[in-house]
């Protein structure tokens, strides 16, 4: 009975890690499009953080930012695997966007 209880700890504690993402986040266009990218995402996400924030003593998502000479750092800690996954897609697709832009103004 303790090893099996031993092992849904340990698999419960294997639900609960934080999944850290960071990202290096350039300054003027590329930072307001994070700020769009991460409202957004919080928004279309609002009913899983409060049934989150109903079950669990984590936030759903946390966001730090540490400036860098050349870029600020954002660190986002998600709570599911899921959810980093969603995000990165979201944005890698937007900074495509944005990235195509540039070049088009440019040539």
């Amino acid at each position: 009975m303790c090893r099996s209880v031993s092992s849904l700890v340990k698999w419960i504690g294997a639900l609960m890690a934080d999944v850290v993402v960071k990202l290096p986040v350039r300054e003027g266009e590329e930072a307001q499009l994070f700020g769009v990218v991460l409202n957004s995402f919080i928004e279309s996400r609002s009913s899983d953080a409060e049934l989150w924030a109903a079950t669990s003593d984590a936030p759903y998502l946390m966001v730090r930012s540490d400036p860098q000479p050349d870029v600020e750092m954002k660190t986002l800690i998600f709570q599911e695997d899921g959810a980093a996954r969603d995000f990165s897609h979201q944005w890698a697709k937007a900074r495509i966007g944005l990235t195509a832009k540039v070049t088009y103004q440019l040539g």
